[in-house]
């Protein structure tokens, strides 16, 4: 089995090529300006905006280290256009579930970069002995949905008008995929 924190040049649909990699601290200018895009879209993550502190960006960047936590980059020509993360429980009673964030950018959807970042980040997770993966969607997120249940997720509640998204109430779908015995 290969390294999941390999490398590795992808095709997408449309015959685009990007690089599905680990991320780096010089990764952090372009990753802040790829989730202030996809924040400002306001329906598909929780942050809106992070702001230009890259000092800040640097740091959270660190926190990975690719045993308990992990960001995976989508690199097109340098700049990251797509991520995936994971992080692992911090508790005993948890340590055996990671929670995923995935978030791609606008002009990239659509053309396989979601089920790539997701396959290796479930890759990853395995290879590093989780049980349970983890996450959260908007209840709007039809798309994101049908990938996470074409890949075993199953919905395993609903957090009622729990988001607050341009001047409306919307459910949050807590959904998770039980990886191995």
């Amino acid at each position: 089995m290969a390294d999941p924190m390999r490398a590795e040049k992808v095709t997408l649909k449309d015959g685009r090529k990007v690089v599905v990699r680990p991320a780096r601290l010089r990764d952090a200018e372009s990753l802040l300006r790829n989730v202030n895009l996809i924040g400002r879209e306001e329906v598909y993550i929780l942050i809106d905006e992070v702001g230009p502190n890259l000092d800040e960006e640097r740091q959270w960047l660190g926190t990975f280290d690719g045993v308990r936590t992990v960001l995976f980059v989508a690199d097109a020509d340098g700049e990251s256009i797509g991520s995936a993360d994971c992080h692992g429980g911090r508790y005993a009673k948890t340590r055996h579930v990671g929670g995923i964030g995935i978030a791609i950018r606008d002009g990239w959807r659509e053309v396989g970069l979601g089920r790539i970042l997701m396959e290796r980040i479930l890759e990853w997770m395995r290879a590093r002995g989780f049980k349970k993966a983890e996450l959260s969607v908007f209840g709007s997120n039809g798309r994101a949905r049908r990938l996470y249940e074409s890949l075993g997720f199953e919905s395993e509640g609903i957090s009622r008008r729990h988001l607050l998204i341009r001047g409306g109430y919307e459910d949050e779908v807590l959904m998770g995929l039980w990886l191995q015995g």
